[in-house]
């Protein structure tokens, strides 16, 4: 009876152990989760139509390409690196649109995906070559961006209104738009990348430690330039679905969001040390960040609360651990 109730003892104890170590290493994705639920009740106790059939529909145009440029920041941040021109991409994508729609029609789209991701070459070249940090490689090719941009608007607001163009995004399938497919479509296949192929291992090896996979047979720079050119292709796919959605715009487009873009992937809980996290994360992160934009401008709040509440998100949630190593398991 008493070596029973040892190895009883034992058994509870190992449990217990075993869910303190899940809860450690999952303790980002369990604050994204209970942080969505409380966001999604309280809006909807001070907004009755914030869950209705039209709020819904706002949510999902307010998500699904800002879900698209998320998961391609996630991947440059799994592997512990940054990149602060997706914005820009997002925009000069979008610009191309709808400069050029009328003078190559459909065309346009496949061109402004090669642009985007002959940027995303360039700064991965730069960053892996010239050893330039990769948040200075990728700022410094979003000002160049931007000044490119503001070159082909001038300043002015574009509008286009070819239908077919715009039915990427705005014709509604089974009373949902079509933007939205595409985003969770780009959602499920991210997350195939980075849970069952070589090529997931490695962006989160490398994040984990270069060295470690370099001397493990990785070629590094040959993933990370693989990695900022899939950030600056999905960059772009998702300011041409802006452009449908929308049907206009100008150099201000993108204005304000870098900060809920980073935020949405911490909040997901993917370490910006790299080596932890991945897109399956990320759209946690993304509907915190979204819906909280959206229930704030639904109850009248402005773009300077809204910054607020998305820096104390990120910092809240980069301060979580996510590294087991770190956390101390009490036998």
């Amino acid at each position: 009876m008493m070596k029973q109730a040892v190895c009883d003892g034992k058994s509870v104890e190992s449990k217990s152990v075993q869910f303190r170590r899940w809860a450690g290493d999952n303790m980002s994705l369990i604050i994204s989760v209970v942080v969505m639920v409380i966001l999604i009740i309280g809006f909807q106790l001070v907004n009755p139509y914030f869950l209705q059939y039209q709020g819904i529909v706002s949510l999902v145009y307010a998500m699904s390409y800002f879900l698209i440029a998320a998961c391609g920041l996630t991947f440059v941040i799994m592997m512990g690196s940054f990149d602060f021109s997706v914005v820009s991409v997002l925009k000069f994508s979008a610009l191309i649109c709808v400069t050029y729609i009328e003078q190559i029609g459909m065309w346009v789209v496949p061109v402004a995906l090669l642009v985007s991701l002959l940027i995303g070459f360039i700064n991965g070249i730069i960053f892996t070559k010239l050893k330039v940090p990769s948040f200075l490689v990728t700022l410094g090719i979003s000002i160049v961006i931007d000044g490119v941009a503001l070159y082909m608007s001038q300043g002015f607001l574009l509008m286009m209104n070819d239908e077919v163009f715009r039915s990427l995004s705005i014709t509604f399938i089974v009373g949902l738009p079509s933007i939205f497919y595409w985003a969770i479509a780009v959602l499920i296949i991210c997350t195939l990348i980075t849970m069952i192929t070589p090529f997931g291992r490695r962006i989160l090896a490398i994040g984990g430690n270069p060295v470690a996979a370099a001397h493990s047979g990785i070629n590094v720079s040959r993933t990370r330039v693989a990695v900022f050119m899939l950030c600056s292709f999905l960059a772009g796919l998702a300011g041409i679905l802006y452009m449908a959605q929308w049907g206009g715009g100008s150099v201000a487009i993108g204005a304000d969001m870098t900060l809920p873009l980073f935020a949405s992937v911490v909040a997901g809980g993917t370490a910006l040390s790299g080596g932890v996290g991945g897109p399956h994360r990320t759209i946690l992160g993304v509907i915190i960040i979204t819906w909280a934009q959206t229930g704030l401008m639904m109850m009248g709040f402005g773009q300077d609360i809204q910054v607020i509440v998305f820096g104390v998100i990120a910092i809240t949630m980069s301060i979580v651990p996510t590294d087991r190593k770190r956390i101390k398991i009490i036998k």
